[in-house]
């Protein structure tokens, strides 16, 4: 259930033992078609990231996936396509167990971000007759929060991000971090150098470490991860798709 995968990521931080749940990133499927994929055989899904950044998603449908994702047990992230409090309370308000919140480059910045997600005295954060506030058991009381480094900035300000009280943990954006980086693909040593020097840092203030994947090469760096997104909807479909018509063999 999604509650006993936020203890269960947040206690294997605090005693340095991986997790490595695997998840699927959403950016274009209807509250229907996240319904295909978790009825069939989905149960490698630990969680699933709904992506309000890139894709075709926005704040109105997160709600009915969510929905979704409770009835099937899976766990479910938002990522915001922002800073800005008030989408972020809206995103929380709708039942989100947690945040992965791009682009990440300072302390301040993460300081502000938990003033956004949590509850007084820690933080900010409002309540009203929001769903979470309607029925029992909906969403975190106290969400998951995830900020992405992803840039070099971001990389030089990690220690500061990570031991930020109330931050829950990091997660790694490989490909704009190779962009940021000015390296060529995400298996490039400086990129690997980066998101290993993360690793350490996360590890050693003992917080929740992430990334996405997407390729073979960073999904084998998965036993560093307390949760790792295997790849996206879009690559799920065009890889099922080629697999059905796929010419036979001779």
């Amino acid at each position: 259930m999604p509650g006993d995968v936020l203890a269960r990521v947040r206690d294997a931080a605090r005693n340095g033992t991986p997790t490595s749940l695997r998840g699927l990133w959403v950016s274009f499927l209807s509250a229907y078609g996240l319904e295909a994929v978790l009825r069939g055989d989905s149960g490698g899904v630990d969680w699933v990231c709904l992506d309000l950044q890139h894709g075709d998603l926005d704040v109105t449908d997160v709600a009915d996936l969510i929905r979704v994702a409770e009835w099937a047990g899976v766990t479910t992230f938002v990522r915001p396509p922002s800073h800005d409090p008030g989408l972020i309370l809206r995103v929380l308000d709708a039942g989100a167990d947690g945040l992965i919140v791009p682009t990440v480059e300072s302390g301040a910045q993460a300081r502000a971000l938990v003033e956004a997600v949590r509850l007084p005295p820690l933080g900010r954060r409002s309540s009203g007759s929001a769903r979470t506030a309607l029925a029992s058991g909906i969403g975190a009381p106290d969400p998951l929060l995830l900020l992405m480094v992803e840039t070099a900035d971001g990389v030089a300000a990690a220690d500061d991000i990570a031991s930020t009280d109330g931050v829950d943990g990091v997660f790694v954006g490989p490909y704009d971090l190779t962009l940021s980086l000015g390296a060529a693909s995400p298996g490039d040593a400086q990129v690997q150098k980066a998101i290993r020097a993360v690793v350490d840092i996360t590890r050693r203030h003992r917080k929740v470490m992430g990334m996405y994947a997407g390729r073979p090469d960073l999904l084998a760096l998965a036993t560093l991860m307390d949760i790792m997104a295997v790849d996206s909807d879009v690559t799920a479909l065009r890889t099922g798709i080629d697999a059905l018509f796929d010419p036979p063999s001779s």
